[in-house]
């Protein structure tokens, strides 16, 4: 028999107790036993107190029923499963958006509007990769992952970190599929980091984490994979792929992640899936998001009721560029799942493309709208948008992203010299991760200067 007290070791004493006329047997380990006559407790009411505690706290790290709710975090794996209703519970009640494939339904509901021609085609004429091609700006696949028998991040201590050594394990892992290269946060300069979550490779808990925080990303000048250690869960990998290309981010972070899973005791329930310290990542523990740029939506003051139509409908969760916590800012959307519980990973990755697919329609559709409605000052703002970039000797960088709303409306329209989408998205990147421009010891000044330079270089190339 187990202890009736501490519940994990072997009990060797034992004793009857009559309560309301019923006997009653408890357990007892010697090391509880003997505590509780210390402490002046009957080692009865002990063993009752724990056994209607069951289900309410964690044996391995402690946290309580209270505590999660507090803050909805667990402390351990052993949380779910000590605290399994609990579990169920907070499941239920924070993923409650439908996971549902997206039928064409919606699109029925779509006026059709006369579009004088103008050299861009509409939105029936196009196909899904031309309208997600015009406004899709990259596309990003994150797991979440924890280590079997080691508590989160939130309140590891020494002694779980000297269980596994989750770097090397992460390491390994890469080993045939990306050239890894590893960052402390603890060895990483304020400007460093400032790259690193402009790219998008950290996140600011991470960057924060100067005790046991580190980044393991891709070497080279892509960047495309990268795996933040001791986050809020013990592992986040992602892969950040540009344009509508989610099955490809998909299809090499699933590789990695395998491998991952045979390098490391990674935490897994039958019933949960992945378990992660927050339960709105339980399940696949997968973010699948794409960046859009929506500027015609917004301009004819039709984005929200879009947003909210395919966040209700299908689970879908929409943020800004800097993701969680962060507005919508000159156009650009971060569109991902909301839900990871009773979901493939794969379903997952093609609701979003369906998703993304329609709101691109959408977009394509407003534009006609403006172009119809307003197309003098549409054109005149493209115009006015396109000389300040192509001549400017001075650009701060919300002034860029101001104006290249502008000129992705113009390429699309065929208005501009400009031809090529990529361009436009490239602009975007090399003028927030250039060396020119993050070379620390600059002013903001020469920043700007630096970053006009690079539109005007790359914006009058292109024709």
């Amino acid at each position: 028999m187990i202890c009736d007290v501490c519940g994990k070791r072997a009990a060797s004493l034992f004793d009857r107790v009559v309560e309301n006329g019923k006997t009653l047997e408890y357990a007892y380990c010697e090391a509880c036993y003997t505590r509780a006559l210390k402490e002046g407790i009957a080692p009865s009411e002990a063993a009752k107190e724990r056994i209607a505690r069951k289900g309410m706290e964690c044996g391995r790290c402690g946290t309580t029923k209270e505590q999660f709710e507090s803050g909805l975090f667990f402390g351990c794996p052993d949380c779910y499963r000590d605290m399994r209703e609990v579990a169920r519970a907070a499941i239920a009640r924070l993923q409650t958006g439908e996971a549902r494939a997206i039928s064409s339904a919606f699109d029925r509901k779509i006026p059709k509007i006369a579009v004088e021609k103008s050299g861009f085609k509409t939105a029936d004429e196009c196909t899904a990769e031309e309208l997600t091609r015009d406004a899709a700006i990259s596309s990003r696949i994150r797991l979440a992952r924890n280590v079997e028998g080691r508590s989160f991040p939130r309140i590891m201590t020494a002694a779980d970190m000297g269980t596994v050594d989750v770097i090397k394990g992460a390491v390994r892992a890469a080993e045939g599929i990306f050239d890894a290269r590893i960052l402390t946060m603890s060895g990483l300069n304020k400007a460093e980091k400032k790259l690193l979550l402009e790219k998008h490779l950290i996140s600011l808990p991470l960057a924060n984490n100067d005790s046991c925080g580190a980044v393991i990303i891709e070497k080279g000048d892509s960047y495309r994979i990268s795996v933040m250690v001791n986050e809020e869960d013990c592992i986040r990998e992602q892969c950040v792929a540009d344009g509508h290309s989610l099955r490809c981010a998909y299809e090499k972070l699933h590789a990695y992640d395998l491998a991952l899973m045979r390098e490391l005791p990674i935490a897994y329930d039958r019933e949960f899936g992945f378990l992660t310290a927050c339960p709105t990542n339980v399940g696949t523990g997968m973010r699948a998001s794409q960046m859009l740029c929506l500027p015609a939506l917004e301009r004819t003051e039709a984005i929200d009721d879009v947003l909210k139509t395919f966040g209700n409908l299908y689970g879908l969760t929409v943020r800004g560029y800097f993701g969680e916590g962060s507005g919508a800012s000159y156009g650009m959307y971060q569109v991902s799942n909301s839900r990871t519980y009773g979901i493939s990973e794969k379903e997952t990755v093609e609701l979003v493309i369906s998703a993304v697919e329609r709101i691109c329609y959408l977009e394509r559709v407003a534009l006609e709208k403006l172009f119809k409605e307003h197309k003098t000052p549409l054109l005149k703002g493209i115009r006015d948008s396109y000389g300040r970039l192509a001549y400017a000797y001075s650009l701060t960088l919300p002034e860029l992203l101001e104006k290249l709303a502008d000129v992705r409306l113009g390429v699309i329209l065929g208005e501009l010299p400009v031809k090529n989408m990529a361009v436009i998205n490239m602009l975007i990147e090399r003028c927030i991760t250039s060396p020119e421009i993050t070379t620390g010891g600059i002013s903001d000044e020469e920043r700007c200067i630096a970053r006009a330079n690079i539109v005007r270089k790359l914006i009058t190339e292109e024709k």
